[in-house]
């Protein structure tokens, strides 16, 4: 027999990563998580922006959906129920020129101003003011204040039953032992049944083939110098000038509504009416005012907002605080679009002074907004251009003022790193293309 002998099986050899190969794994694991977090945060970033601009312009569309709503109101009953007034004048001691001042359906001045903290402000230039916002200042150079007048509601003049119009008597010149109406500013009347003191009334009066008009509070009641009839007193009032209706010959001279160096008399007031538009506390005539102000933010630091003010256009008072209606806008500009020759459409762009200076104020037909706003998150890897420029209408010489970025200097924020964009839109000023 021959004797076999078997081997025993080989020992399996068992290998693993090597030190080199785990670390080459290890790198390559690393760039791998590096490369998901890089496209990431781009994307969570694009999102951030994306979600940025759909921030601001919802916002900014929204806010010109509330101007529009407010524009079409403009005018509204400003008049009462008569004939629309080509110029309402008004008078508030607050103003820091203490001298008369004219309320228009839609009017605009520049910022920044001076403004009170708590009542309204009126001035030659604009209607019955607006607020103080927070840190008002020269950040807002490059904006227009807004402001539109009307009525709230059709029912304007009282409803007690009373006669709500009254005509001024002959007797005017023998008033307020025969100084007249003119420096007394007692208007003799038929009748006062249904006037209370302290309501506010609309004096209508033709002059120069324009229908003048005067915001006429009612201080006193009572019998005048004439027998035969009775008078109201507006003197003795922070809402009427001290000297009377002669302290409104200069408006009346710029509106156009008096030659140069012309002056009203006592029988420009003959026959005119007075109308009883109820309390002066009422709000239902009022001015709505927009305007950039800036607010705090959680940071510390502020942020431009647009805001939105309600007034009494009676007395001259705050309605409701004001009201941040879109973060990031930083220029809100206007340009009013007027019909210099009744033809039925806008012929011109005009500025607000120059509607002012030209006498266009009851011919504005629309209303081309501007409105410039900035990201709410700033872009490092981004540099804002020098300017933004709306684009400009092209009939006419006006034109939007470029709003410069500002750079951190002179006491200015920095937003030289922030995306800007530009929302226009142009509305019809409703109420004044209805037939008076």
């Amino acid at each position: 027999m021959v004797a076999t002998h078997t081997r025993p099986p080989a020992a399996r050899r068992q290998r693993g990563l090597s030190l080199i190969e785990l670390m080459v794994a290890l790198v390559i694991g690393l760039i791998f998580a590096i490369a998901v977090l890089i496209v990431q945060s781009s994307l969570t970033k694009q999102n951030v922006q994306m979600s940025d601009v759909m921030q601001r312009d919802t916002q900014t569309r929204a806010a010109l959906d509330l101007i529009s709503r407010d524009l079409s109101n403009a005018g509204f009953m400003l008049g009462g129920v008569q004939s629309r007034c080509s110029v309402l004048l008004a008078y508030d001691s607050n103003s820091p020129n203490t001298q008369p001042f004219a309320q228009y359906p839609v009017s605009a001045a520049s910022q920044p101003i001076a403004l009170p903290t708590s009542t309204a402000l009126g001035s030659t230039n604009y209607p019955s003011g607006t607020p103080n916002p927070a840190n008002y200042g020269t950040k807002q150079q490059f904006s227009d204040m807004l402001f539109f007048t009307g009525a709230t509601s059709a029912l304007q003049t009282p409803g007690n039953g009373n006669p709500t119009t009254y005509v001024v008597q002959n007797s005017t010149t023998q008033a307020a032992n025969g100084q007249g109406a003119l420096n007394s500013s007692q208007l003799p009347l038929g009748s006062t049944a249904g006037l209370t003191v302290g309501d506010a009334a609309l004096l209508r009066m033709p002059l120069n083939g324009q229908l003048v008009c005067f915001r006429v509070p009612i201080a006193n009641i009572g019998p005048s110098t004439a027998p035969s009839s009775t008078y109201i007193d507006s003197e003795s009032t922070s809402l009427f000038p001290s000297t009377g209706y002669a302290a409104f010959n200069s408006q009346l001279i710029a509106a156009g509504a008096l030659p140069a160096g012309g002056s009203l008399s006592n029988a420009n007031f003959v026959q005119s009416r007075l109308t009883d538009l109820g309390p002066q506390t009422s709000s239902n005539l009022q001015t709505v005012a927009y305007y950039i102000g800036q607010y705090a933010n959680a940071g510390g630091g502020s942020y431009p907002v647009l805001v939105r003010a309600v007034l009494n256009a009676q007395n001259d008072t705050l309605v409701s605080p004001p009201v941040p209606v879109a973060a990031g806008v930083v220029s809100l500009q206007a340009l009013f679009g007027v019909d210099e020759t009744n033809s039925g459409s806008v012929t011109n762009y005009l500025t607000w002074p120059a509607v002012i200076s030209g006498k266009y104020t009851a011919n504005v037909r629309s209303v081309l907004f501007a409105l410039v706003s900035k990201s709410l998150q700033n872009d490092t890897s981004y540099t804002a251009p020098a300017s933004i420029t709306p684009p400009n209408p092209n009939q006419g010489p006006a034109q939007f003022t470029p709003y410069v970025v500002p750079t951190g200097t002179g006491g200015l924020p920095d937003y030289s790193h922030d995306h800007f964009s530009v929302i226009e839109s142009e509305f019809a000023v409703r109420n004044q293309l209805w037939p008076h």
